[in-house]
């Protein structure tokens, strides 16, 4: 697979309808930059991409060129120093919204625009999903359709990615114990339920992005470009 933990959000169930095919994707940081992969992004027609990894993540495994096929990367770093810091998925999730509201505002402006977009980070399941779960929840998405798409990202990085980044590990000397895999392949619903109840303090998801810039232009475009009846 050119993509890791490769999936769209289309299909899943909305106030008003169904989220569109198409316009929405995640996945895992790419490791090599190709013609398959090339010739994908054109396929889908992106017109953006969004890549959350933190600056020194970037400095490891650059990822999407700035452009590609007529896509144009977008980074929104998070994480910021936290490399290797961090050791629960609750001490990754709450903070995220908690502090980056203006992050997630600026994604769900950029997903707003025209055209397909892809959101990353390293294994396309942590920031990706925090972001993602914000953007769909806040145009009417069905949460508990939202946390499933989520949980999938376990069993989507299981098998070949882990096996990549385990050997990367070894080859540095560092050997995988128990609570690292779940760091790398883990999800915890309840986690991000208790994340997402961050931004439901605001009144609403909506609310949450309203308040940290983004515009209700944008929101109703959101709403518009994502959900089909």
């Amino acid at each position: 697979m050119f993509l890791s933990n490769l999936r769209e959000a289309g299909g899943i169930p909305a106030a008003g309808g169904r989220i569109a095919s198409g316009v929405l994707f995640r996945c895992a940081a790419p490791h090599q930059i190709d013609q398959r992969l090339t010739d994908w992004v054109a396929e889908t027609q992106l017109s953006r991409i969004f890549d959350l990894r933190s600056t020194q993540e970037t400095s490891y495994l650059p990822g999407f060129p700035a452009s590609i096929a007529g896509a144009a990367r977008t980074h929104l770093p998070l994480l910021e120093g936290a490399v290797g810091q961090l050791s629960t998925l609750e001490e990754i999730y709450e903070p995220l919204v908690a502090l980056h509201g203006s992050t997630w505002a600026a994604l769900a402006a950029g997903i707003s625009e025209p055209g397909a977009s892809l959101v990353h980070c390293t294994a396309g399941k942590d920031r990706t999903g925090v972001g993602v779960a914000l953007v769909l929840l806040a145009v009417g998405a069905e949460k508990d359709a939202v946390l499933e798409d989520y949980s999938a990202s376990t069993a989507a990085l299981s098998g070949h990615w882990l096996s990549v980044m385990t050997r990367q590990m070894q080859e540095h000397g560092v050997q995988l114990t128990e609570a690292m895999r779940t760091l790398l392949v883990g999800t915890s619903v309840a986690d991000l339920e208790q994340a997402l109840a961050v931004a439901e303090r605001s009144g609403s998801i909506a609310d949450y992005l309203l308040s940290h810039g983004l515009t209700r232009a944008q929101l109703e475009t959101l709403g518009e470009k994502l959900v089909a009846s």
